[in-house]
């Protein structure tokens, strides 16, 4: 009994080591016709993956073809895709990837010789875009910023209702909005609510997400679409922003357009 207790410790210690080596793996994929440039960044990603001292796994894809049968089966925390392929366009391919279930929420990095593709990608809303020659200094900036991103997609919500404790990923809320003294939980599934404030979510949540009214707290990565007043989220409903919030929103999102140009 003591030798087979052990045993099961053991394997029961194991089963958890690979657990978070697997949970924290970065998958990539690249789509590129251009052998010789895939082999180059495979190198570049596996010699940051060494100097950072975390795991990536890597998926190269010579066709448009190859790259979607894939998708449809596997899921990459990543997407480097190359705008001018020999016998597709990759403008093409993200408009494609995004009409898809899986291709919502797929991170793509667009990759060209020319940087004037890059005000033409925003309809499919890129994770960042790389002008060849790519510079190793802007690949791992990249691959920092996704870092962070998944580190912050990994941190839970807690909330507390009649029935007790429960906790939500960050990447699974799309907003939170007040009414009353309840709060409450927008996902892509259903509308949670608890007793609370909006102001001390926004507290507990830092700069995750941003308070674009003194109702209304959003997750940026669910926006669709965008004007001076007004958001509209991916469960299309339209939220308010307050006068108060409208430069910082404007900051942040100038933020992130700034990455494209």
């Amino acid at each position: 009994k003591e030798v087979s207790d052990e045993f099961f410790s053991l394997f029961l210690r194991h089963y958890k080591i690979q657990k978070v080596k697997v949970k924290n793996m970065i998958k990539l994929a690249i789509c590129d016709d251009d052998v010789i440039f895939c082999d180059w960044l495979e190198q570049e990603l596996l010699c940051y993956e060494k100097k950072k001292n975390c795991k990536i796994s890597i998926e190269i894809y010579y066709s448009e073809k190859q790259l979607l049968d894939k998708l449809t089966e596997e899921h990459f925390d990543m997407l480097f895709l190359d705008i001018c392929l020999e016998n597709s366009n990759g403008i093409d391919i993200g408009a494609e990837i995004r009409k898809r279930s899986y291709g919502k929420e797929l991170r793509i990095t667009y990759i060209s010789t020319y940087q004037k593709y890059a005000l033409r990608l925003f309809c499919i809303h890129p994770f960042d875009f790389l002008v060849k020659p790519v510079q190793s200094k802007e690949l791992f900036r990249v691959m920092d910023e996704l870092r962070e991103l998944l580190a912050e997609q990994n941190k839970i919500f807690e909330y507390v209702d009649t029935k007790g404790l429960h906790k939500i990923s960050y990447d699974h809320i799309l907003y939170f909005y007040s009414m009353g003294k309840m709060v409450h939980i927008v996902t892509l599934e259903n509308d949670i609510e608890y007793r609370g404030k909006l102001k001390e979510v926004s507290d507990r949540t830092g700069n995750y997400f941003l308070l674009i009214h003194k109702s209304y707290l959003i997750n940026m990565q669910y926006v669709e679409h965008y004007e001076y007043h007004t958001v509209v989220m991916k469960d299309k409903v339209r939220l308010n922003i307050s006068k108060v919030n409208q430069k910082q929103v404007r900051e942040r999102l100038l933020q992130t357009e700034k990455r494209m140009l």
